[in-house]
């Protein structure tokens, strides 16, 4: 196995809490950084180009317009990717959690295009990658704690890449019964 693959190699069961196996495990690639940056694409081709109106409907039993999911994804980008920085650099200070209703309550995405939403995510998705490619053995093993549970940064990268693949099914799923 190479260094690349085994720097991102999926992360073991105590390097996070169960709750975030819903993501960990459906994010499987061959080449992780290849597999996490063609994920832009994958959504560009979801939602880049869907009729007038569809980004903002609500189609039941979903909460969220599909402005607000990707604004919830971009939310989630931000947060996971700044634990992963912290805990990868050795920052042991605790993180709080997060309450995705509130981000969704009170940031405005029914006013933004869905091509500005998608250019804002795939911005943070591709400094990601470029922050991934620089981490080491060390840091990306490196452990600290987030919501009051310990999280590895290598399980909150994978926590970023199986959080889309999780939502990628639930568009899927949502624009079969449009």
């Amino acid at each position: 196995m190479s260094t690349s693959a085994t720097i991102f190699a999926p992360p073991a069961a105590d390097e996070y809490n169960e709750y975030y196996e819903t993501y960990i495990g459906k994010f499987r690639a061959d080449d992780f950084l290849t597999a996490f940056e063609a994920q832009n694409k994958e959504l560009r081709g979801l939602l880049g180009a869907l009729p007038a109106g569809e980004d903002s409907k609500l189609h039941a039993p979903y909460t969220w317009t599909l402005k607000q999911l990707m604004g919830h994804l971009i939310d989630c980008e931000r947060i996971f990717s700044t634990r992963m920085l912290r805990i990868a650099v050795g920052d042991e200070a605790p993180m709080p959690g997060m309450n995705q209703d509130i981000y969704v309550a009170n940031l405005d995405y029914e006013n933004v295009s869905m091509a500005d939403l998608l250019d804002e995510f795939c911005n943070q998705r591709a400094s990601n990658v470029l922050f991934a490619k620089r981490m080491t053995a060390e840091s990306i093993s490196r452990r600290g704690t987030a919501d009051g549970n310990e999280l590895s940064a290598k399980a909150a990268l994978y926590i970023l890449a199986g959080h889309v693949v999780y939502h990628i099914e639930k568009i899927k799923e949502r624009l079969t019964v449009v």
